[in-house]
């Protein structure tokens, strides 16, 4: 394509994502890049996000930015909580990519007005159910005991004797 043509293309690309909560895999977070927004209240300040990028099952990508700041309040701690299987992370704590990548969650995935997959809520994944326990045999009822006369049960239609 020549560089002094400019081709409209139609926004985002195809895709059979619906909107829903999916299980998701982290398999990248990127380097901080800075941006500028326009709007909101950082607008015109420098806000440094994060791209984090997690695989479906089937193996679709979908990436949410997350900034750098990882205070109690921020989603970069949401993320890791999730990402740590529910337990927030200690203030200090120190995660190195690696012991990221690989992690599991449950990602609520939204479709945006431009038909982009956005990542709305990342959770912990439930913890495995503790193996429920047998229930209990029935105990079949005793003999009675020689000369114990055992009341029978009286048929619905049968008249009583009083």
């Amino acid at each position: 394509m020549p560089d002094d043509i400019i081709t409209i293309s139609a926004g985002a690309p195809a895709s059979d994502l619906q909107p829903g909560v999916y299980e998701v895999t982290l398999v990248d977070i990127s380097e901080p890049r800075t941006i500028y927004p326009q709007t909101g209240i950082n607008a015109g300040k420098e806000v440094q996000l994060r791209d984090w990028t997690f695989a479906l099952e089937d193996g679709t990508e979908v990436t949410g930015s997350a900034s750098v700041a990882s205070s109690p309040k921020s989603k970069t701690y949401a993320w890791l909580t999730a990402l740590l299987g529910g337990t927030p992370p200690e203030v200090g704590q120190s995660y190195p990519k690696s012991q990221l990548i690989g992690r599991e969650a449950l990602a609520t995935i939204e479709i945006d007005k431009g038909g982009w997959a956005k990542i709305a809520n990342l959770s912990a994944r439930p913890k495995a159910r503790a193996a429920q326990p047998a229930p209990a045999p029935v105990a079949q009822p005793a003999a009675a005991p020689a000369g114990l006369v055992v009341a029978q049960p009286v048929a619905a239609d049968d008249p009583l004797p009083f």
